[in-house]
Parts: C-alpha cells; structure tokens; sequence
C-alpha cells in the first residue's frame, strides 16, 4: 500500500470504466475522468473503486497505478466472492427480493466489504440514481400492517452496502469524518433516509441550490448537533443539504480522459451552417422548456444539416409526420460526434430535463470550434459563461428564434466573424481546463489545503 486510501464510487448502478460502455447518448463518462485526474494528481495515494464498476483492471483502461478495483483485482476479489455466495443463495436473477433475501445480499456485501469500507481515508462518490429507503425498513407514513418496505433489487445490489459503509466509516469520527459528494444530475439529489449523519460541506454539482434532506433516526447519531430539526413524531431528522456549482461539467473534457482524446480543434470554414445533438430527455417539464416543443419552435425552421440524438418512437413518428424532411432522429455513435461537429458552422444547447443547469453540451462546442448558441432556460445561473468576456455571452445567449436564426445566418456568411467566435470561445475552455476548479474543490475536502504532488493533467 501506497499512502491514505480513498474509496470512488457512484450510487445506483454499474460505473463503466471504458468509453464504449458509457453508451451513445454520452451519460457516465465524467466517473473514469474525475478518478484518473485526481489519482495522477496524488500518485502516493490509492483510489480504490468501491463501486461496482465494468471490471477491467484500471491499467488496461489507461488510468493510474494508483487506482485500485477491488471487484477484480486478485487478492480481494469483491466480484467473485459476492456472486458466488449470492448464487449459492439463489439470489442471482432479475425479480423482486423479499425481505428475508434482502437481509441475505446485505450480510453476503457487508462480509466481503464492510471492513474495507470502514477504514478507508475518506471517500468521493457521485450520487447516482437511489431511493429514499434503500433497504428494508418499517413505514413511516403508511399502515405498519402492511409489512416492511421492500427496495427495489438494484438498491440492494448497488447502493445499500455503500450507504452502510458509509454510516460506519462516519460513526469512528462523525465530525471529522465526511464524504465528498459529487453531481452530475437534476434528476439525482441525495435523498437516502438511510444516511445517518447529515452533510456540512455542500455537494458539488453544476447547479448552486439546497435541497431538504431526511434521516432516519438511528442511534448512533444521537449526539450530533447538525441537525435542523426533527419531524414532529420522531420519525425523522432534518437536515439541508448545500449544492454548489465547481464547473463539474467539462470533467469528462480534459485531455488523457477517454472523450477527451476524441476531442480536437478546427478552424476549416467550409462547413454547412448548423446541426446539433439533442436527446429528449424527460417529457414533463413546463411547455416552453419541453424539447419536442423547442425542436418545433426553434429548431426545425433552421432546416438542420443533421440532428441527433435519443427519441422514443412516440416523438420521432410525430416528427416525422409533420416535417416529412426530417429523418428519424438517432444517436450518432462516439466516433462520429466530433466529426459532426467540425461539419457545421452552428449549433445550440438546450435546458437539461427542464432544469437550469450547466452541462458539458457546449464546452465541447467550444474545444471543436463551433459556435454554440444558449436558448432561454439553459444554465440561468451564467454559470459556463459568466467569466467569459462580455460580448461573446451576450453574443452566444440568444432571447427569440428569429434572433437565433438571424445570428446563425450571419455566422455562415461572415468567417472572419465567426473565427473570432470560435478562437474566443476555445480561449474560455482552455481557460476552465487549466483552473480544474472542481478537482481543486475536490482536493481542498481530501487534502484540506495540502498541493498536490503532481501538476497532471
């Protein structure tokens, strides 16, 4: 063992190590390029991937010596050890688990992990995809009759053991002891009752809120004061929880992660005028943030050269039948993305699942060299470009369709003045990589105020 150990995880599901297995639509990257930026940057510590993960051992993906998969790697075994007695068990399959079989994969997780978990150094994980109760429990506010709730399987396979690990590790030292949060994701917020202790340092996401937090009340945090308040009938403790913003977005860009790499920079001006990338992410959103209703009132009328991205079928027969030229939309595999880029003068971003938060959309915009336009409702804190120069925010933020259309028009016709977009927009990006705000934030909680050994990346 090198120095401290710092356990990495995600909440909710199966991290892929590799570019491939992040899927088309670009979600999961930012998990490998967090870890391999801070383990490079701290290369006499060991950052052990204790959640579950894709499986390859960490240097045939090209991360550090230093990060550590104890799922695979020879002398833990994680992987098999908890399959092999979950099989034996019978509790391998795809159904529901009583509460009985719940109790079964926590004893068989704890056995193989808990230790580890307990003793770690401190902790970085991304809140993920959870439930507010994540292992059985009694009800709060329905008919005790009724039985035990019951989680759903993925709860108990991949989040309960983390969350127990995590009481344990924060009980040795409650105060002293805490994790570092990470966020990706509106739809995410950490809600799990089954955390014991509440959280002083915010979580670092894309977006600056606070949101409510509850926990049940286990006894083991009877003495901590940090509470807010108590539910009226004991049956939970209050806490809030801080979000704020650290640029986490353009994570995933750096140079040496794997969509980095696919990342370069043009200047060709023989280009078509505009496409972009656009999943339709959730449906129930106010009228005027919905994507098939952007789609309809901005986008179409610039006849895009291509568009891409993830459509139900639903959608794309509605699209398809009003704007007959308009092929059915698709993701675009990995190594056609930057392509598509450099083949289009414009494009634009839009509010992520109705919320206001940044996302990476247009930093990648920005390292490609094409000009990416902000419709109303993305990113209304001004977080990507509030310490950009003044002309290019006001320039890229665009208040009606016809503006937008009149802008993308006098970007295809006037090179000089779209090179000097694209130069200043790539100037901001270089800018965001080389502060590594989030990554410093990061460090500040780990390290509190030590530098980092290494200048990587």
């Amino acid at each position: 063992m090198l120095g401290r150990r710092f356990g990495y995880g995600k909440l909710g599901r199966s991290m892929p190590l590799t570019l491939e297995k992040c899927g088309p639509t670009g979600g999961d990257v930012e998990m490998v390029a967090v870890v391999k930026t801070v383990a490079l940057r701290h290369p006499d510590d060991e950052f052990w991937l204790v959640g579950k993960n894709s499986g390859e051992h960490p240097s045939s993906v090209g991360l550090p010596r230093n990060v550590i998969n104890p799922w695979t790697h020879p002398e833990h075994r994680w992987k098999e050890r908890v399959d092999e007695a979950c099989r034996k068990a019978g509790l391998l399959g795809s159904g529901g688990l009583t509460v009985e079989q719940h109790h079964a994969v926590r004893d068989i997780h704890d056995d193989v992990t808990l230790e580890t978990l307990r003793y770690l150094d401190g902790y970085v994980l991304w809140s993920g995809q959870h439930a507010t109760s994540n292992e059985p429990a009694m009800p709060v506010r329905r008919d005790a009759s009724l039985g035990m709730i019951r989680p759903l399987r993925s709860s108990a396979f991949y989040v309960s053991y983390l969350l127990r690990g995590l009481n344990a590790w924060r009980t040795r030292d409650p105060w002293n002891h805490e994790e570092v949060w990470l966020n990706s994701d509106p739809r995410t917020v950490l809600k799990a009752w089954d955390l014991w202790y509440p959280n002083r340092y915010p979580t670092l996401t894309q977006y600056t809120f606070d949101s409510p937090r509850r926990h049940r009340p286990y006894g083991s945090a009877d003495g901590w004061n940090g509470w807010k308040s108590v539910e009226p009938d004991g049956s939970f403790r209050l806490s809030t929880l801080h979000n704020t913003y650290a640029r986490l977005e353009i994570n995933g860009l750096l140079p040496g992660t794997p969509f980095g790499d696919l990342l370069s920079y043009s200047e060709n001006i023989n280009r078509e005028h505009f496409g972009l990338f656009m999943n339709e992410a959730k449906r129930d959103v106010r009228p005027e943030l919905a994507r098939v209703n952007l789609l309809n009132e901005w986008i179409l009328r610039l006849k895009p050269s291509w568009l891409h991205g993830r459509w139900s079928e639903q959608s794309n027969a509605k699209l398809t039948e009003k704007y007959p030229w308009v092929r059915r939309i698709e993701p675009a595999p990995w190594s056609r993305y930057v392509p598509l880029l450099h083949s289009v003068r414009c494009t634009v971003t839009t509010p992520s699942s109705g919320s206001g938060w940044a996302t990476a959309k247009p930093w990648e915009a920005f390292a490609a060299g094409t000009v990416c336009f902000f419709l109303p409702g993305y990113d209304d804190q001004d977080s990507v470009l509030g310490d950009a120069p003044s002309w290019l925010r006001d320039w890229l933020r665009v208040g009606t369709p016809e503006t937008l259309r009149k802008r993308v028009q006098h970007m295809t016709n006037n090179s000089t003045d779209w090179l000097d977009v694209i130069r200043a927009q790539r100037a901001h990006f270089d800018h965001a990589v080389q502060e590594l705000r989030y990554v410093k934030m990061v460090e500040d909680r780990l390290y509190q105020g030590e530098a980092a050994t290494c200048d990587a990346p």
